[in-house]
């Protein structure tokens, strides 16, 4: 299934180049809490096809703010229509992520991690518009622009060291595959969190000392534990 969705991906943007980035990464950040993997795509296209990674990392990174934009907005309405005996509970979460709204919008964007989680509570407490956009937006663009240059440079580097176009994209296809595992296999919740109470060295650190599991996504029979 999750091949298959990559393929799709991977044809929009051979066809249509550009445009096909912007509706990928658009369709790839509408559907809350559903990971659509349109940075393989992004990748590929940034490796294989003559296109600018600079330009190819800020289409994507619009278009990844303007799918993150509707889910806002939605969230935003229903927002309107929460009843009166739940106003104190929004009211305190407020007061919680309006300091810190944009920051955490920005972390949450230029990291694979689930931003919906972050997103969806700034609508409903009618968070700022622009503050969450602009957040989103650079966010969405250096995450991109990074995909978009690694995919370039990686692909260079596999021609160089094993030669041949066809060793290349051998070596790509299976890094791709390795990414993406990764990329579903990391509980990105969590490495956010330690890195805002820890920074970074607390992520280095349980590393060095084996502890990666800590970082791995909980199957539900062990969170139930």
């Amino acid at each position: 299934m999750l091949e298959n969705l990559e393929e799709w991906l991977i044809q929009i943007v051979v066809q249509h180049g550009y445009l096909g980035a912007f509706i990928v990464s658009i369709l790839g950040n509408l559907i809350p809490f559903i990971p659509v993997p349109y940075l393989v795509a992004i990748f590929f296209m940034a490796a294989y096809l003559p296109v600018n990674p600079i330009i190819l990392g800020i289409v994507s990174g619009v278009g990844g703010a303007v799918g993150k934009a509707i889910v806002y907005i939605l969230s935003f309405g229903s927002g309107k229509l929460i009843g009166e005996e739940h106003e104190y509970r929004i009211a305190r979460l407020r007061q919680l992520l309006d300091k810190y709204g944009a920051l955490a919008v920005f972390i949450f964007t230029v990291t694979p991690s689930p931003d919906d989680i972050v997103i969806i509570p700034l609508g409903l407490i009618r968070y700022s518009f622009f503050k969450f956009l602009f957040a989103c937006l650079v966010g969405k663009i250096i995450l991109s622009t990074f995909i978009a240059a690694f995919g370039r440079t990686f692909v260079n580097l596999a021609e160089y060291w094993l030669g041949g176009s066809i060793h290349g994209a051998i070596a790509s296809i299976a890094f791709l595959i390795i990414i993406t595992a990764i990329l579903l296999k990391v509980d990105w919740i969590i490495v956010t969190d330690i890195v805002d109470q820890e920074g970074w060295r607390g992520v280095i650190r349980r590393l060095r000392n084996g502890q990666w599991r800590d970082f791995l996504v909980k199957k539900r029979e062990e969170s139930k534990k």
